[in-house]
C-alpha cells in the first residue's frame, strides 16, 4: 500500500495515513509519483484488471477544496481583528474555529461534494452567518466567504445620557461653581444616582492668559471645585477616580499666548469636562 506523512509547522512528521482506494487496492501498490503541481501522478501495481503482471496507472488528482475569506468591521469597513470564525457542517455542528489576526484573515481546508456555514462572531458585534457548499466545483479550488459585522449599538437611554453632559465653564482667574454650572452639575449627581455603577473621570482647563504655573494650579482648584460638588451632593469619592488639571495644555481653540481673541472665545478654554469612565 502507499502511505503519506502529515507534518505540522515545524517540518516534523506527527502522523501516517493510508490513503486508501482508489491509490491502494487489495494486491500489490508501489511506486507512487506526483508532480510538482500535486494535479498529476503514476502508481504501479498488480491489481486485477491489468495487462500484465505489474501494471502503470495514471491518475488525476482533485485537490482538496479551501474555504477562505476575511471579517471586516461593517462600520468603517476595516479588517476585524480578534473575530471568531467558525466552519460548522451541513448538520450546523462546529468542526473549525479561528481567531482573526489584524488582516481578519481565515482559510481552512474542506470536503468536496458537502454543505457548511461560516460563523463570524465578536463581544460586542452582531454575529453573521452564511451558508455555502461544494458541489459542482470539479474545476474551482477555492470558495471565499467574507462577512461584514455589525457593531451592536448601546441601548438608546444610555446614549442620550452621554450626549446629555455638557461641559461647565468658570469665570476669568475664578474657581468657584457658578450657577449655571452647578445646573449641570445637578444632572450630573442625578444620573450618579441612577446609575449606581456610573464612573467618571473630571479633566479641567484654562484659557492662555496669566503664566503657565499658575493657570496649571488654577485648573486643580477648578477640578477639586467640581468634585467637592458632586461629592456633597451625596456622590461616593470613589466613583470619580481622579480629578486632574491641565492649565492651558487643552486648548480647544486658537487662543494661545499673545493671540487675539475675544471673552467668548477664552471662555471655550475655561471650562470642566466629564469622562464616563464605566457606564453600568
Amino acid at each position: 500500500d502507499v502511505f503519506a506523512t502529515v507534518k505540522n509547522d515545524d517540518d516534523l512528521i506527527i502522523n501516517t495515513i493510508n490513503l486508501g482506494k482508489p491509490l491502494n487496492s487489495n494486491k500489490d501498490d508501489f511506486a507512487y509519483y506526483l508532480d510538482k503541481k500535486g494535479f498529476k501522478g503514476y502508481i504501479s501495481s498488480n491489481r486485477e484488471g491489468g495487462k500484465g503482471d505489474d501494471d502503470i496507472y495514471a491518475f488525476n488528482r482533485i485537490p482538496p477544496f479551501k474555504v477562505k475569506g476575511q471579517i471586516f468591521d461593517d462600520a468603517n469597513g476595516l479588517p476585524l481583528e480578534g473575530a471568531k470564525v467558525s466552519l460548522m457542517d451541513g448538520n450546523g455542528k462546529e468542526i473549525a474555529y479561528f481567531i482573526t489576526k489584524s488582516d481578519g484573515y481565515y482559510e481552512e481546508y474542506i470536503d468536496r461534494d458537502a454543505h457548511f456555514s461560516i460563523l463570524g462572531s465578536k463581544e460586542k458585534y452582531s454575529s453573521v452567518t452564511k451558508s455555502f457548499n461544494t458541489f459542482n466545483q470539479e474545476n474551482t479550488k477555492t470558495v471565499t466567504v467574507n462577512l461584514n459585522i455589525n457593531i451592536v449599538l448601546k441601548p438608546i437611554e444610555d446614549i442620550v445620557i452621554l450626549a446629555d453632559l455638557d461641559i461647565i465653564y468658570f469665570d476669568l482667574d475664578q474657581h468657584y461653581i457658578r450657577r449655571d454650572a452647578s445646573f449641570e452639575l445637578n444632572k450630573v449627581v442625578t444620573l450618579m444616582r441612577k446609575y449606581p455603577g456610573m464612573v467618571i473621570r473630571l479633566e479641567s482647563h484654562t484659557d492662555s492668559r496669566a503664566r503657565d504655573n499658575y493657570n496649571l494650579d488654577l485648573s486643580q482648584r477648578r477640578a477639586k471645585a467640581t468634585n467637592d460638588y458632586i461629592v456633597k451632593n451625596g456622590i461616593n469619592q470613589n466613583r470619580i477616580i481622579a480629578y486632574e488639571g491641565f492649565g492651558e495644555t487643552h486648548l480647544v481653540n486658537h487662543c494661545s499666548n499673545g493671540v487675539k481673541c475675544s471673552e467668548d472665545e477664552h471662555q471655550l478654554n475655561r471650562r470642566t469636562e466629564f469622562i464616563i469612565i464605566k457606564m453600568k
